[in-house]
Order: structure tokens, then sequence, then C-alpha cells
């Protein structure tokens, strides 16, 4: 990734656009997502969420209150009221009850893979036996070994993972949809651009309490609109495929 002066200044200016917009303030509110990351060690090299909905839960934690709650507590908490809002991956069998309000959101997190362009693997049954990326807050770690019975090499996060395919020490990485579709946008991963598309599908929802005051129900509106969760989608990549881009500190594999 080479970066001009100009570039690396309309980097910083799109990042700070998109950090400083705006959300409607309901303060004392609770945000649940499944998983919570913890805050860097002293030192330690910056790295972006993978989950997007953790970036729209940051989004919002001016006002809100943002707790680690997986969907098997959610509903729980949402009708006695320990939970105002929950942001994730609903399972595909579940329903929930009346008093809670759920809202399908533009975001696909369904899983696909991405490989160097001259791969000999060109469906997921073929992973028998590979090694795959994966990072550690992502969706799919166990997954990939017990349906393909892929070798899963998991990272620390979407940027040590990425690194790795990079350098050679992976056949492939597999990560949301939406995030990689914006990753590939950039020159630099076309080496990377093959891909196994979603063998399932899965789209980010939300979960609120039909009776959330207004002024709540318009700061989760703000923090998860479509425009909204583009623009942090794309700042995702950005932040990530930047992360990677410092890391690397040996050729891409060839």
């Amino acid at each position: 990734m080479r970066l001009s002066g100009a570039g690396l200044c309309l980097m910083l200016v799109c990042a700070w656009s998109a950090q400083g917009a705006s959300v409607a303030r309901a303060d004392g509110w609770t945000l649940g997502v499944a998983d919570v990351p913890s805050a860097p060690a002293p030192g330690a090299k910056p790295r972006t969420p993978l989950r997007l909905e953790v970036l729209a839960a940051q989004a919002a934690e001016g006002s809100a209150s943002v707790q680690a709650v997986p969907y098997e507590r959610a509903v729980e908490q949402l009708a006695d009221g320990q939970l105002d809002a929950w942001i994730g991956v609903v399972p595909l069998d579940s329903s929930v009850p009346a008093a809670i309000h759920r809202k399908r959101l533009d975001v696909s997190v369904s899983p696909v893979a991405i490989l160097r362009s001259d791969t000999d693997i060109h469906d997921w049954s073929a992973l028998a036996g590979r090694t795959v990326c994966l990072s550690a807050d992502g969706r799919y770690v166990g997954e990939l070994a017990a349906r393909f019975a892929a070798l899963e090499q998991v990272y620390p996060s979407a940027t040590d993972a990425l690194l790795a395919l990079r350098t050679g020490a992976c056949d492939a990485a597999v990560q949301d949809e939406g995030f990689l579709r914006q990753l590939l946008k950039y020159p630099e991963w076309r080496k990377f651009s093959a891909q196994l598309q979603p063998y399932r599908k899965q789209v980010l929802e939300r979960l609120s309490r039909a009776d959330a005051a207004p002024a709540v129900r318009d700061a989760l509106r703000q923090a998860t609109a479509a425009m909204r969760l583009q623009l942090l989608a794309a700042q995702q990549a950005r932040d990530i495929a930047f992360e990677v881009y410092l890391d690397q500190s040996v050729p891409d594999c060839h």
C-alpha cells in the first residue's frame, strides 16, 4: 500500500469525519453486543475490531453503556429492562416477544473466504487439510474445522489474520462479507481477490425494547442507520488495511 502525503491526510480526515458524526444524546441507556473487545495493553499496536456492531456500539457509547451480552441472554435482559437494545446475529430459528422490536440491518456478516488469485482452492470443500486464517474476535472460530476439516489458525485480530494471509502463513482468510467487500476495493488486495462465496447467509439485526424512551430510539436509529453503517464499514476497512500496511515487514508471498 503506497500512500502519498495527500492520501494520508485524506484518510485521516475521512476517519475523523466518520468518528465525529454525531448521534442523538440519550444518557443512561444500555446497549448490548455479543462481545466487547478488551482494552489494548499499554504499548500495544492499535487494532480495529472486526465486528461492525462493536463499531456501531462505540459510535453510540458517548450516551450508552455498552455491555457484552450473548444473544442467548439478550432477549431475557431486554424483557426485564436490563438492556434497552442489542445488536448482533440472531439465529435463524429464533423468535422474539412482541414487546421487543426486531430490525434487520443492511449489513451482511456471512462468511466469505479470500485467497490468492492463483489459488487452486475453488470451493469450500477444498479447504480440507488447508490452513485458514481467522481472527479471535470474528464469528467462525471452530466452524471451518468442524464443517470443512480446515486447519484453523486463529490470530488476535483481523489485522493479524490478514497479515498472515499476505505473508503466506495460510491458504485463505475467512471474515465477514461486508468487511471483505470494502477491503477488496483497495488495489493492494487485488492479488488476494479470489473468493469463496458464503456457504450460509446471515445479517446483523437490532433488537430494542418497544417501550424505550424516544431519545433512546432516536440514538439507536442513528447509530445503526444504513448510511452510518456504510461509513463505519468503509472506515473499518481503511483502518485495517492501513494497520496491515504498517505491520507488513516481509514481502508478499509469490
